[in-house]
């Protein structure tokens, strides 16, 4: 008659199970290096060509403007969104909503951006501002 007797295999610890294989570690660290340079290329991406403002309105993109350099005249839009119309005002300090109709305001006192990959969102209106292409000034002071 079988013995009923139960076989069990010697359990591994937690630290062990944790430890893996070389390949394991290999392919983490592939992965890892895989998620490193695509943030580079998106950001590299982001940065490259001429400084441009882009305004959407819910997901339809209306207008690119470039941003102007010191001296060239400002752009001054009226978009109408969904609460009502929106002041964006794009000049040589950058792009920034003046009024909107929603009542926090915080698409408005968020100021003025210039530098790539700044966004600007009146969320209420559903208006979006997106800054693409390379900024002059990485910096807001130099001190020597």
């Amino acid at each position: 008659m079988p013995s009923l007797a139960c076989h069990s295999l010697p359990r591994q610890t937690m630290l062990d199970a944790l430890k893996g294989r070389w390949a394991d570690r290999l392919l983490l660290l592939i992965i890892l290096l895989s998620i490193a340079s695509s943030w580079f290329i998106i950001q590299a991406n982001i940065a490259a060509g001429p400084a441009m403002a882009e305004i959407y309105h819910d997901d339809t993109l209306l207008a690119t403007y470039p941003l102007p350099q010191p001296g060239e005249p400002s752009i001054t839009l009226q978009l109408e969104g969904e609460l009502g119309l929106s002041d964006i005002v794009i000049d040589e300090h950058g792009a920034r909503i003046a009024s909107s109709p929603c009542t926090s305001q915080r698409c408005v006192l968020s100021g003025s951006h210039k530098h790539a990959g700044d966004i600007i969102a009146c969320v209420p209106n559903k208006i979006l501002i997106t800054l693409r292409g390379s900024s002059e000034t990485r910096f807001d002071a130099i001190v020597e």
